[in-house]
Formats: C-alpha cells, sequence, structure tokens
C-alpha cells in the first residue's frame, strides 16, 4: 500500500512528496520528487538513515541525494541500496560538486533540456538541485539567480513568501550556449580526474585506495571511477559527462581491457592528457597495445608502491602544468 512519508534521505525538508511502497522480502521502495526512486533495506535504514545516526550528515544526504538523482535520471529501474553499499558510501570520498561545478551542471541541465524541447523551461522541478549537485534547494536558486545576473540565462525570478526565489520561464543566453557547446567538447575541465581500470582486481584496487587517490589529492584534485558515479547498465552517458569534465584520465592498461582503452581514446579524442599505467612485470613481457606502447606510462609494482606514487605524481605535474 503507498504511503506518503518524509523521505529517508532529504528528509523532504522542502515539503516535496515522497511515496513509499513494499519492495522487497527487506526493503522498502521511495518515489521522491526530489531524490527520485530508489529501494532501501530495512536495515540499512535503521543503520544509516535514521535521524540519530551522526554520520550521515546534511551534506552526506545531499551527496546521496545526487548520485541516487543520477541513478533516476538514467535508469527507469530504482537503485537499492543495503548496508553494505551504504557503508561503502560513507566510507568514500562521496562529496558534492563545488559550486563552480554546480553552474556548469546548471548550464548543462538548461541546454539539455531546451535542445530535446526546443523550448524554454517553464519551471524548475524539485529534483533540479539534487541534479545538479547542490546541498539544497534554497543554495541552487541562489545560484540560478547569480548566473541569471551574470547574463548566462534568462529567467523571470519571484521570491516566495517563504523559502527560496521561484524561478520560472529559464533559458541560456548566447554567453550561456557557448559555456554548454564548450562543456560538451570538453573544454571546461573541473578539478576531477577520471580514472578508468578493469574492477574487481584485490591488488588494484588496494593501489587506487590506498596510493593512487592519496597522490592525486596532493595535488589539489578528486579522483573519481565510475563505480563512484553510476551503476551497471546506465554508464554510458555518465561516463562521457565524467570523462568531459575531467581534468584529466588515468588509464590502467594492465588487463588489456577494451573499455579502458576506449575510454582512453575518447578522452584523447576531446583533447584531455591522458596517462597511462601499467604492472610493470605485464608490461615488461607483452607491452600494451601498440597504439599506446608508444605514450608515456607509469610502472607500477604492488610491493614497491611508493616509488610509482613518486613518478605519478611528478607525470601529472607535468602534465596539467602545476
Amino acid at each position: 500500500m503507498e504511503q506518503d512519508v518524509k523521505c529517508p534521505v532529504c528528509l523532504s525538508l522542502d515539503e516535496y512528496r515522497c511515496i513509499r511502497t513494499p519492495f522487497l522480502h527487506d526493503a522498502l521502495l521511495f518515489n521522491c520528487e526530489v531524490c527520485g526512486k530508489f529501494a532501501v533495506s530495512r536495515t540499512a535504514i535503521d543503520d544509516y538513515l535514521d535521524l540519530r545516526m551522526p554520520g550521515m550528515t546534511p551534506m552526506r544526504r545531499a551527496a546521496l541525494s545526487h548520485k541516487i538523482r543520477q541513478f533516476t535520471d538514467n535508469d527507469e529501474r530504482p537503485s537499492l541500496w543495503t548496508t553494505d553499499n551504504l557503508s561503502d558510501f560513507c566510507e568514500g570520498d562521496n562529496v558534492l560538486p563545488t559550486p563552480s561545478q554546480q553552474v556548469v551542471n546548471i548550464i548543462r541541465y538548461i541546454g539539455e533540456r531546451i535542445e530535446e524541447s526546443g523550448k524554454t523551461l517553464g519551471k524548475l522541478p524539485p529534483s533540479f538541485h539534487a541534479a545538479v549537485g547542490s546541498p539544497n534547494r534554497s543554495f541552487c536558486m541562489d545560484l540560478v539567480i547569480e548566473i541569471e545576473r551574470r547574463g548566462l540565462i534568462t529567467c523571470t525570478s519571484m521570491q516566495a513568501l517563504s523559502g527560496p526565489p521561484m524561478v520560472h520561464q529559464v533559458g541560456l543566453t548566447l554567453s550561456g550556449w557557448d559555456i554548454y557547446e564548450q562543456e560538451k567538447s570538453g573544454k571546461i575541465s573541473t578539478k576531477t580526474g577520471f580514472m578508468t581500470l578493469r574492477f574487481g582486481d584485490v591488488i588494484l584496487d588496494a593501489l587506487l585506495k590506498d596510493h593512487i587517490k592519496p597522490a592525486v589529492n596532493s595535488l589539489g584534485y578528486h579522483l573519481v571511477d565510475m563505480r563512484d558515479v553510476s551503476k551497471a547498465g546506465i554508464i554510458d552517458n555518465l561516463m562521457r559527462v565524467q570523462i568531459r569534465d575531467s581534468a584529466f584520465v588515468l588509464a590502467d592498461l594492465t588487463h588489456e581491457n577494451a573499455g579502458a582503452y576506449w575510454e582512453a581514446g575518447y578522452a584523447e579524442g576531446l583533447g584531455k592528457p591522458v596517462l597511462y599505467i601499467c604492472e610493470k612485470a605485464k608490461f615488461d613481457e607483452r607491452k600494451s597495445h601498440f597504439d599506446t606502447n608508444h605514450c608515456t606510462t607509469v610502472l607500477w609494482e604492488s610491493d614497491n608502491p611508493s616509488n610509482f606514487t613518486q613518478d605519478l605524481i611528478a607525470t601529472l605535474k607535468r602534465s596539467l602544468d602545476i
């Protein structure tokens, strides 16, 4: 039976509607106007989303809402959240986009929908701030008003009696369309790097978590891979956007993964710096594909990660001119 409830993720703070229905044996299905459609196990609600859980801060809830909304907008199937993947989420580097990244996301959001319909947006839906990665509706509307003042979008705004302003008839100016086209062609980069690799290699996953990500963080960049931003079945569009927005791409060629080569090639085509890495024994034995074996490749050994990270940092500095 359907019930109107408070969303366990965004807490329905802006009083948008959330409907709960039974799902699987130990899960409930939520359809939130902000977050989207998702399922959560009852134990995960108790252990992670309950208001008494101090670890689920407002910003972490906003980051989770943003991630769920990405799933919803790219797949009709609801994402399922259990204690395992909520634990991974809380322990991972799941942060909201920076305000400048949110501005690019706002322009992309508006541009994509105008391209689909040929019309300006009558109004911004309840899901808007979750889609662009803002911490809440008020923060997002303040960004929209600021973007309008800077001549990047057109809109009609009206201050509500309470809460954030109401914005209608939203479009892009010529300057806004220029930014939209630049973003689509990969000419606008964020302080994010994208890692492409074969998943499930215990040694490589440990190297990524314990050495590669800290090395990238030390340079002021945030490194993600598709496990951070998507799930199976919806990766194509999210992957392209992630690569377009990234300042650089790291591609591990140890397993000669076809996806890694494709993603590196897509980044190369956009003019992004692409840095290849590979396990040393494999590279010494068979090199990598002949199209890449002449490119800069930083070699790693699981028993000697310190030399690798030093080489990685030095190569990234040269590639990014920092």
